[in-house]
């Protein structure tokens, strides 16, 4: 046979699984430390900006209480001097580049020209800072009030910060009327900072642990998880072939403990019907083998004269039980067929049920003077009246009395009582004779079970008397048990409610 392409393909359901898992963990790591990252960024970015912001305003403050409008160039001064020092001190303080510059936006003071190397120079702003110019946007922005944002200097993006510097003195001093002569300005890389990078660090360190420790933790629970679905399809397999043995191994107390339960009473219960099975074949194979042998031999026998006239009739009345028994059992497997597809129509009615008892033990009159049998009960039973299928409890009480007289030793007695409990009639059959085993007790009443097989007064039976007797009794609502209190006693019990 042709395996199709599509179950070749198949993945494995653990690595499925555990792949999965692992996908999922690794997402919610990666929204969360994308999160994280955002929400930490944000906030380092507003904190800087903040730090920034309040130390240009104070240096602002600063230089225009030192410097008027006609200072406000490259020029090298003592005071000058002075505020390149004060941007130095504040840059390292802040982690930040600030400078000075004019209305025009170039840098005229910085923070490296400081001592001996601005004396020299003559100027207060260096090469690199030189070169710097702040654009007329950003410039804008500090006339209205400060500037917070985003720019390219030299190439490289910067967060920068500005704050205008106002002066209300000129070249004649004092003038009463504010004026923007300059701005100072302070610039960090546009880029990541340490401190969020130090928790990018952490995060990124403490997630690879926790993934590691979490992949360990899913491939165990799927492995947990996913053993017992490949001990059940291993197990389905040698269902299939036949093999009922295998039983699947539960180690957890879950749902898939519950499943696997289940999958092993079905084993049982699977392992249980075959055997029945086989041995239901073997014994209607010889329960009709053998009759059907005898039958063929005595008819052979009478058809070739090898028996003689005067034993014919002999002979014909074996062939007769015989062929009754084969009616019997062709009935009884037609009956267990029908109430198992649920075919068996009841036709329940009131109907004397003590009346129909005593006219079914009539029936076993032969038997019971054969074996000298004492009948003991039927003194005491009044009359009773039920709502059954007349039909169905013949067979149930013809059942019973078959095996009572059946088991019932020589000389032995069978015991009746039928009595009223309430809204139920019961029926006891008690005979003498040998017990059942209380290990028995709890199956006779199962398909193809026979009471110690190799017990030649039950040889002749296939095992289903006691079960459709108990089917027929559940059907109406009744119950029926068995008890065998000694060694020497077997007792049948069952009851009929006496309404519908």
């Amino acid at each position: 046979m042709t395996i199709p392409a599509k179950r070749s393909k198949r993945q494995n359901l653990f690595t499925k699984y555990f792949l999965l898992f692992m996908g999922i963990l690794l997402t919610t790591f990666a929204v969360l430390g994308s999160v994280l990252i955002g929400i930490v960024n944000t906030y380092s970015l507003k904190e800087k900006t903040s730090l920034l912001s309040e130390n240009t305003k104070s240096l602002a403050a600063a230089v225009s209480q030192n410097l008027i409008v006609n200072d406000m160039n490259n020029g090298y001064s003592f005071g000058k001097e002075a505020i390149c020092e004060s941007l130095n001190m504040v840059s390292s303080c802040i982690d930040a580049d600030v400078f000075v510059c004019d209305t025009g936006g170039s840098v005229i003071m910085c923070k490296e020209q400081t001592g001996i190397q601005a004396f020299k120079t003559g100027s207060m702003v260096c090469k690199s800072h030189r070169s710097m110019l702040i654009d007329d946007r950003q410039i804008q922005r500090v006339y209205e009030g400060a500037s917070i944002g985003k720019t390219s200097l030299n190439g490289e993006m910067y967060y920068i910060v500005g704050s205008p510097i106002v002066s209300e003195y000129d070249n004649n001093g004092f003038s009463g009327n504010e004026q923007i002569i300059g701005s100072v300005f302070a610039v960090t890389p546009a880029g990541t900072t340490g401190t969020v990078l130090l928790i990018i660090k952490v995060f990124l360190t403490v997630a690879l642990i926790c993934l590691c420790f979490a992949g360990v933790l899913i491939w165990v629970l799927t492995k947990r998880m996913v053993t017992p679905l490949q001990q059940m399809s291993l197990a389905a397999k040698k269902f299939a072939v036949g093999d009922f043995s295998y039983r699947v191994s539960i180690k957890t107390n879950d749902e898939l403990s519950d499943l696997g339960y289940a999958f092993n009473d079905m084993a049982d219960a699977l392992d249980k019907l075959e055997s029945s099975r086989r041995s239901f074949v073997a014994n209607v194979s010889h329960e009709l083998k053998t009759p059907m042998t005898s039958i063929a031999g005595f008819i052979d026998g009478i058809l070739d004269g090898t028996i003689p006239k005067e034993k014919e009739d002999y002979y014909l009345k074996i062939v007769s039980d015989e062929v009754r028994r084969l009616s019997r059992l062709v009935v009884a497997m037609l009956n267990m067929s029908k109430i198992e597809s649920g075919d068996f129509q009841m036709k329940p009615k009131p109907y004397n049920l003590t009346d129909q008892i005593i006219h079914i033990l009539l029936t076993f009159e032969q038997k019971i003077e054969n074996k000298n049998i004492e009948i003991v009960g039927l003194d005491d039973v009044g009359v009773h009246y039920v709502v059954a299928d007349p039909d169905m409890i013949y067979q149930v009480v013809y059942n019973l009395f078959d095996n009572a007289v059946k088991f019932t030793n020589d000389n032995g007695y069978i015991k009746i009582e039928i009595a009223d409990i309430g809204d139920n009639i019961r029926v006891s059959i008690k005979n003498s004779g040998e017990g059942i085993n209380p290990n028995e007790l709890t199956h006779i009443f199962e398909r193809f079970y026979k009471v110690d097989k190799s017990r030649s007064l039950d040889s002749r039976g296939a095992g289903l008397g006691l079960y459709i007797v108990k089917t027929m009794v559940e059907m109406h609502g009744g119950r029926i048990f068995a008890r065998s209190d000694s060694v020497s006693e077997a007792e049948f019990v069952f009851t009929l409610p006496k309404k519908k």
